[in-house]
């Protein structure tokens, strides 16, 4: 008897074929692996042991909810962090009509932190941010059940595709044409997010499957060979976009060094004792001779620069029980700071946007802010602001975690927090909970304090 309106079907969280209003999915004939593909959830949580049944919104059928759903929301307890503390957005020094800074072209050029279910954040960022967005990292959830990230009972395998889909789709909009997304995931779904992205992005646009082997040491397993890594998939949005080379510092034992060796002394070339018929080396010896003419014995060709970064990364740990020199400093899902100033540094400018629907404890925004890059931050839960905002107020005093030293972080900057005002529902229940003319005052003087009506 749970009817719902506006769907495939009359029964809510079901759809597919039926006989005489029997489902034949029950009667074992027919099954769909992925029955809310073309839906929209909303996935709403603040709290990590908060549960509630989700609404499939079909995407043709629910239209005019989700039209409402997608609107721009209104922003509440807004403030701009720096190292003075913290000041209400609205008596800023600067007129209320521009409590932003905006660059030339009027995009704002703030650091921004937003408390608030993601789908709804992202869809109020799109009239600001389209095709403005450099580079999205995001670590979702990785469904397993044990992962402290539990939309509801029944967060199975069709509705977290669902719900990613409904992520990706806007994320990608915000993107520049020469932008990129990072996606995180474990192997419990990678396989299907694989074939999401491809569908989403592109498969002409992927670009790398990264291996992070975040760990060494896993202790003792009788039934499967240990896990030690998360796969990272890297995609572009559509245009070639600028990449870096990276170099790991620790190359003088690798492969590849030696492989060179035989090229240089101590980075110079023994001139004409050369392997002529490398072309790896004979290319950079024509680039030389083009450039600078007949090269001299001691001139140098090719400057050592270690050993590229491949698709791999096994230099940054982020767990290791074993070596204890090697962990990094790393509390529950938090990623080491390592991990995602090499994401960022690769594949961004200073200056450029990242993005992050999935802030968690804040770690993509420290690095960003320590990297002078501008960032946006979302995260629904209660602790964005006790783990996220109190991590960025230290990066904003100087604190030498992470990657400071390597980047000769000072401190500075700021940034603007500020929530997503929940939906006109909880404003109707209090209204209609007072009982009195006193008691809807005082809610609507409330209201006038707390919201930009």
């Amino acid at each position: 008897k749970n009817y719902l309106n506006d769907s495939y079907t009359k029964f809510k969280n079901k759809i597919g074929l039926t006989i005489d209003g029997k489902f034949l999915k029950q009667r074992n004939e027919v099954a769909l692996v992925w029955p809310f593909k073309d839906c929209i959830l909303e996935g709403g949580q603040s709290r990590e042991e908060d549960k509630r049944e989700e609404i499939f919104f079909n995407e043709i059928l629910a239209q005019d909810e989700i039209t409402q759903l997608f609107e721009p929301k209104v922003l509440t307890n807004a403030k701009r962090i720096d190292k003075d503390g913290e000041k209400p957005l609205c008596h800023s020094e600067r007129s209320e009509e521009s409590l932003f800074n905006r660059n030339e072209n009027g995009t704002i050029t703030d650091n921004l932190i937003i408390k608030g279910n993601n789908l709804l954040a992202l869809h109020s960022l799109k009239k600001e941010f389209a095709g403005k967005v450099k580079m999205i990292y995001i670590d979702p959830p990785y469904n397993t059940g044990n992962d402290g990230f539990k939309y509801n009972d029944n967060f199975n395998h069709s509705t977290w595709l669902t719900f990613m889909k409904n992520r990706l789709e806007i994320a990608r909009e915000l993107l520049r044409d020469d932008g990129v997304i990072f996606v995180q995931c474990d192997d419990n779904e990678q396989a299907y997010l694989k074939v999401l992205m491809d569908e989403v992005f592109g498969r002409e646009n992927f670009v790398n499957e990264i291996v992070w082997r975040y760990r060494t040491y896993q202790g003792q397993v009788k039934d499967y060979f240990p896990r030690k890594h998360d796969t990272i998939l890297f995609y572009k949005k559509k245009e070639r976009t600028q990449f870096k080379l990276l170099y790991q510092d620790n190359y003088k034992d690798t492969v590849d060094y030696k492989r060179w060796q035989e090229f240089y002394v101590d980075d110079k070339i023994i001139y004409p004792n050369y392997p002529k018929t490398d072309s790896r080396f004979t290319a950079y010896l024509d680039k030389y001779i083009f450039e600078n003419g007949e090269p001299k014995k001691g001139d140098v060709i090719f400057q050592v620069r270690g050993y590229v970064v491949d698709d791999v990364w096994e230099d940054i740990k982020a767990i290791d029980a074993k070596d204890k020199t090697q962990k990094t400093e790393f509390r529950g899902g938090q990623k080491p700071e390592q991990l995602l100033a090499r994401i960022i540094q690769s594949s961004t400018n200073e200056n450029d946007i990242v993005l992050d629907f999935f802030a968690g404890s804040g770690t993509t925004a420290a690095v960003a802010h320590k990297m002078n890059r501008q960032y946006i931050g979302i995260e629904q839960m209660d602790y964005i602001e006790t783990l996220a905002v109190e991590r960025l107020k230290k990066v904003i005093d100087g604190e030498q975690g992470g990657i400071s030293k390597a980047v000769n972080w000072q401190g500075g900057g700021d940034f603007i927090y500020f929530e997503l005002a929940k939906l006109n529902e909880t404003a109707k229940e209090k209204i209609f909970d007072c009982e009195s003319l006193e008691e809807l005052e005082a809610f609507f003087d409330e209201m006038y304090e707390r919201y930009f009506l």
